[in-house]
């Protein structure tokens, strides 16, 4: 039997991060039952805007989905939410960013009290 290392380590780190396949789905833009077949190392064909996309979700290098388990990136652990927003926050100019974090900063120390 073939060793299926690209699905094995796209499951391996969802699970690492908390992360559920519909949640992946929702944040890779890709459907439950076609990240399920990829995980199974079932799916036909698995094109790089795919792995791009899952990659991105997962806040990973889309190197990291084919090495071997003891060679692969770690990463900070951080739930998806967490995830969502890093990169919502990374594809925003500095200047914008900034002005989010300091308004996000603002509410949080606003809820602490």
């Amino acid at each position: 039997m073939e060793e299926n290392i690209l699905g094995h380590n796209i499951s391996r780190e969802r699970k690492q991060q908390n992360m559920t396949q519909e949640q992946l789905a929702e944040f890779s833009d890709l459907t439950v039952n076609y990240l399920s077949k990829i995980e199974r190392g079932i799916a036909k064909k698995v094109s790089a805007d795919s792995l791009y996309r899952i990659a991105t979700a997962l806040n990973v290098s889309m190197e990291s989905f084919f090495l071997k388990d003891e060679t692969a990136e770690q990463s900070i652990e951080v739930g998806p939410y967490h995830r969502q927003l890093d990169n919502y926050l990374s594809s925003l100019d500095i200047d914008k960013s900034e002005v989010i974090c300091k308004h996000l900063l603002q509410v949080l120390k606003l809820s602490s009290n």
